[in-house]
């Protein structure tokens, strides 16, 4: 439904959220917040948290969280635009659309989801009902898939026809151009339109909360022409790169072992899950994408990477390690013997077995150095110089200073190389990666109107040697929201977004910025802004976390008067962040004096002089 922006705002705020959720959930003030059990997972010990206040709620074991909008979506299984005329019926607000919208016609959203529903209920019936579905049925029977298996995922057949799907799609009064927008029909030159899927098994494809989205379809006959598997392009609805399949079957099990299996296909999804091996997803043939990974990590941050074991596969598992590794996942791979797939190999040896070679699983590195020597990538020192760069370069993509020394050491004792070489080499990767992500908050920069700020580090990364840098960072972006004006107005009066080296806490300052110039502070509206779900679920986390600084404000005044104090520690949190980053800077001008001449000593002497001058002038000041 069209409802406009201020509208939703209007009966968002006409609401508490406390209240909405009490309807469902039985709730217990802690705090300057309400706990209760997660009611979209199972747990014993409450981790779910509503605050009245931000207007949020969050569960720190499942992550679900958002508004009072996606609380209702998430426990009735409803739409947003459902959710909204819920909420406002709850108020008593008589919902307004804009100019021109007739209630009484569908959204075009729900249109095309109804579409894929119909889809799948057509080629759910081919499968189980017809005779001509008798072909797949053997299919899968050879394949060993039962039929409880079949339904988990919505398996189906598409007809040997150029018009069954879309004759049926007619007599249930579907737009053919709507069907044709999702890949299920095509259209011939005259105009008219055919069935895209031909004499296939079908796989639905599902978005995270069971909507089907897509579709997969394998050919059943070996000698038929066209591709082995073809997919629904990307629509409206489906966008490849930021889907993984069976992650709606297998988010629960995901959660609950905080651990997941990826594979390559279907087939290896639906037998691993049939075995008993639940927390398992695809990337559906494309490669590992980044949004892919950013939405795993919304369930775990643990993963084993179980490609195929021909060439394809293995190279396959080694470009998702750098992938996986940027968004600070802890990564395993599982190779299977020469000629398996996860779906023969859990046919042929079963789930013990599996779970037995699962133990013995490769860390990224082991996994990395062994396949080079496989390769024959470790038998002349010009080789080996080149894998053992490629190891340290991936090293540098970790954000935990202990992990990479530790694989340091590893790779200096397994080649008989000094742990110093290799700490020069990780330096060099590391200011790369640093200067990329300079590049990148420039470029975003210049999109905006920012405050004055200090001039960047040459290596940002040397501030967070002793974890400094980000707790700054951190406790500033808690501050950010907290919903009151004058204090995000003072922050950014002093640190620009583009000042934070952590690229997670510079893309939410951004944005945070973007809505502050609006006059919109709100952190639920804050929030929503976000558009990377993790980023959104790491928000809601550190904002309803029982370490809030607001716990450190009760220490300043432990006799009340918290909101005054609130002004206090963020000019005192800002003084703190600016001298550290002066430091930063004159330790680095120091390092340059030594290769310096008369002229460049001179001139650094006096950048020297000048930052201890405002070093000094900042903490003399009691106000910035």
């Amino acid at each position: 439904m069209r409802i406009s922006q201020d509208k939703i705002q209007e009966i968002k705020n006409a609401v508490s959220i406390v209240d909405v959720i009490s309807g469902y959930v039985q709730l217990k003030k802690t705090g300057n917040n309400y706990k209760g059990l997660c009611p979209f997972h199972q747990e014993k010990t409450p981790s779910f948290v509503v605050s009245e206040e931000k207007q949020i709620f969050h569960c720190f074991g499942c992550h679900e969280g958002g508004t009072v909008f996606q609380f209702l979506m998430g426990i009735k299984k409803i739409s947003f635009p459902e959710a909204v005329k819920e909420v406002a019926e709850y108020a008593g607000i008589t919902i307004q659309y804009e100019e021109g919208y007739d209630p009484s016609v569908k959204d075009e959203m729900e249109i095309l989801y109804e579409i894929n529903v119909l889809a799948a209920k057509f080629f759910a019936e081919k499968l189980y009902q017809s005779i001509e579905g008798q072909s797949a049925r053997d299919y899968l029977e050879e394949r060993k898939i039962k039929l409880q298996t079949q339904r988990n995922f919505g398996l189906g057949y598409a007809p040997d026809s150029w018009s069954a799907l879309k004759n049926y799609l007619e007599e249930q009064k579907v737009d053919l151009d709507k069907a044709g927008e999702l890949g299920l029909l095509d259209k011939k030159e005259q105009g008219t339109y055919y069935d895209k899927f031909r004499d296939r098994i079908i796989y639905p494809i599902f978005s995270t909360n069971g909507r089907v989205i897509a579709f997969g379809g394998r050919i059943l006959n070996p000698n038929a022409k066209g591709a082995k598997y073809l997919n629904s392009p990307e629509s409206k609805l489906y966008s490849k790169r930021k889907v993984l399949y069976g992650l709606y079957q297998s988010k629960e099990e995901i959660r609950k072992l905080d651990k997941a299996i990826l594979v390559e296909g279907y087939m290896d999804v639906i037998a691993l899950f049939q075995a008993g091996v639940k927390n398992v997803v695809a990337s559906s043939g494309t490669a590992l994408t980044d949004d892919q990974v950013k939405l795993l990590s919304r369930f775990t941050k643990n993963i084993v990477v179980l490609f195929d074991a021909d060439t394809a596969g293995q190279n396959a598992a080694l470009r998702s390690i750098e992938i996986l590794l940027k968004n600070n996942f802890e990564i395993q791979v599982l190779t299977l013997p020469e000629g398996e797939d996860p779906d023969s190999f859990i046919q042929k040896f079963g789930k013990d077995e599996f779970e037995e070679r699962m133990k013995r699983a490769d860390n990224f590195l082991e996994y990395q150095m062994k396949e080079f020597g496989r390769r024959g990538l470790l038998d002349d020192p010009a080789s080996q110089t080149e894998s053992v760069r490629a190891l340290v370069r991936n090293i540098a993509f970790i954000e935990d200073e202990l992990k990479r020394e530790l694989h340091i050491r590893n790779i200096a004792k397994k080649f008989n190389l000094r742990e110093k070489l290799l700490e020069s080499e990780l330096d060099k990767f590391l200011s790369e990666n640093a200067k990329k992500k300079s590049f990148a908050a420039e470029r975003e920069a210049r999109t905006m109107q920012k405050p004055e700020a200090l001039p960047q580090t040459n290596d940002e990364f040397k501030i967070y040697k002793n974890g400094l840098g980000k707790k700054f960072e951190r406790e500033v972006i808690e501050l950010l929201f907290e919903g009151n004006e004058e204090i995000i107005g003072y922050i950014f009066d002093h640190i620009q977004p583009d000042e934070f080296i952590d690229d997670n806490y510079r893309l939410i300052a951004t944005k945070v910025y973007e809505l502050y110039r609006k006059d919109i502070i709100q952190p639920s509206d804050l929030i929503d802004a976000l558009e990377d779900e993790s980023l959104k679920d790491f928000v809601r986390s550190i904002t309803l976390s029982e370490e809030v600084i607001s716990k450190k404000w009760d220490e300043l005044n432990p006799d009340g008067g918290i909101k005054k104090d609130i002004m206090k520690y963020t000019i005192d949190l800002v003084k703190r962040y600016r001298i550290a980053r002066i430091d930063e800077l004159i330790k680095e001008t120091n390092l340059k004096l030594a290769n310096a001449n008369e002229e460049e000593v001179i001139e650094l002497l006096d950048y020297i002089r000048e930052l201890q001058s405002e070093k000094k002038l900042i903490n003399e000041a009691e106000e910035l």
